[in-house]
């Protein structure tokens, strides 16, 4: 009589390898995500210093490094703003610092944890989030309307198609927000002595009310945003706070981004709202005593107060 000898796993093996498939399941479901996310730090870590060097480059060339959108001409330092909208491209700076730079569509150097120019994600762009893109041509090129008027925040029809590129966008450029230290100086002072740990004071009545003029003779230092891994600016682009002269609304609320991305309150030389800082250094869970005013280390957004902040590059 002949045997076959049929050869099998057995009941114990199987499980075995079972147990094993679902144990490297369980680290790819875990590693996976940590290393992709390190790599596109990386990324992005490479495409700040990039950017900042060619900012650096027109600053040789320039003596200045470029204005923001929205801010008033250097020539126009002296003058009244124009009644009539259509006269905003003389009068304000309407180009976005990467088409400036002639960088403007180079994905590459965006923000790759963004998804749309919305970084707060509240459904609208504030005045720091807006930044023009035109239409792409087949060359590959953009088409710029410089003709329109300053945006104001309120989406009015000729806003329309532009609003809503962007917020349909896949990634946007870094925040920029240039500033001149001679004149941040004074503002952070106000801020400190007011105990306004979110700039959000800006009164003219009060004695120690700091005397600036805009826009300045240049602008000599920037701060570049990413929202991060959390995807979000956690309210360091504020809104106006509806005091400021219109013609000045986005030096003043520069300004104040400025002092948040920069904040440093217990001068440990962590930024206290930087992502890095916050998830390594443990910069999340202190406390600060700012004058008479106790108060935890929280973001200023008011509805996600806790957690991971944005990416905040520091002009050297």
């Amino acid at each position: 009589m002949n045997f076959v000898n049929k050869k099998g796993f057995t009941l114990i093996e199987l499980l075995t390898v079972i147990a094993i498939i679902a144990i490297l399941a369980g680290l790819t479901m875990t590693v996976g995500p940590r290393m992709i996310e390190r790599a596109k730090l990386r990324r992005l870590d490479s495409a700040l210093r990039e950017v900042a060097t060619a900012l650096t480059a027109y600053y040789v060339d320039h003596a200045s490094y470029p204005p923001a959108y929205g801010y008033v001409n250097f020539e126009k330092r002296d003058s009244e703003p124009p009644a009539d909208p259509s006269l905003d491209p003389g009068f304000y700076n309407l180009q976005p610092y990467m088409f400036r730079m002639k960088y403007h569509g180079n994905t590459y150097l965006y923000d790759e944890f963004s998804a749309s120019y919305d970084t707060d994600n509240d459904g609208r762009l504030s005045l720091l989030e807006y930044s023009p893109i035109g239409v792409r041509q087949p060359t590959g090129a953009f088409q710029m309307d410089f003709s329109m008027p300053r945006y104001e925040g309120n989406v009015t029809p000729e806003f329309n198609p532009e609003v809503t590129r962007q917020l349909e966008a896949d990634r946007r450029p870094f925040i920029y927000i240039p500033v001149n230290l001679q004149q941040f100086s004074r503002a952070q002072r106000y801020w400190l002595n007011h105990g306004d740990a979110f700039a959000s004071r800006w009164d003219p009545s009060d004695a120690d009310f700091p005397k600036i003029t805009f826009p300045p003779k240049n602008y000599d230092a920037f701060v570049l945003i990413s929202v991060g891994p959390a995807a979000n600016s956690f309210g360091l682009l504020p809104d106006p706070i509806g005091v400021e002269p219109s013609r000045d609304v986005y030096h003043i609320t520069a300004l104040r981004a400025y002092y948040m991305a920069t904040r440093d309150l217990n001068a440990n030389g962590q930024l206290d709202f930087d992502f890095r800082a916050r998830t390594q250094q443990q910069e999340a869970g202190l406390t600060y005593n700012l004058g008479s005013h106790g108060m935890n280390n929280e973001l200023p957004s008011a509805t996600m107060p806790n957690g991971h902040g944005p990416y905040i590059y520091v002009s050297k």
